[in-house]
């Protein structure tokens, strides 16, 4: 499984926001798929915010097979004097969510003969 580092401060995070970091989410604060798309229009309150970060955290070490000990609280004081972090947090996101701003290698055209 695939994972990205985010780094929060001293911390070095496995991250992962895939459909199972998304579906813990959903557990954790009662999100709906419609409240989902929320994610796209940053709409998000400020612990929804974590919420997700949480998820995506605790998803991203199961992806890379490391114990995950830490909670919620843990996570949000990471970000202490580390806020800048918060917008990785959702780089890494919107890349995996396909927010469609990677460029895509353009098809070689093929010579007729």
């Amino acid at each position: 499984m695939k994972y990205e580092i985010l780094e929060i401060g001293e911390h070095k995070m496995a991250v992962r926001f895939g459909f199972n970091a998304l579906r813990k989410y959903s557990l954790m604060t009662g999100a709906t798929m419609n409240d989902l798309n929320k994610l796209a229009s940053g709409q998000l309150t400020f612990n929804d915010a974590f919420s997700l970060i949480y998820c995506g955290i605790e998803d991203g070490y199961r992806a890379s097979k490391q114990p995950f000990n830490y909670s919620l609280d843990d996570v949000t004081d990471m970000f202490d004097g580390n806020m800048d972090c918060m917008e990785k947090a959702f780089e890494i996101l919107a890349r995996a969510m396909g927010d469609g701003n990677e460029k895509k290698p353009k098809a070689k055209r093929v010579k007729k003969s």
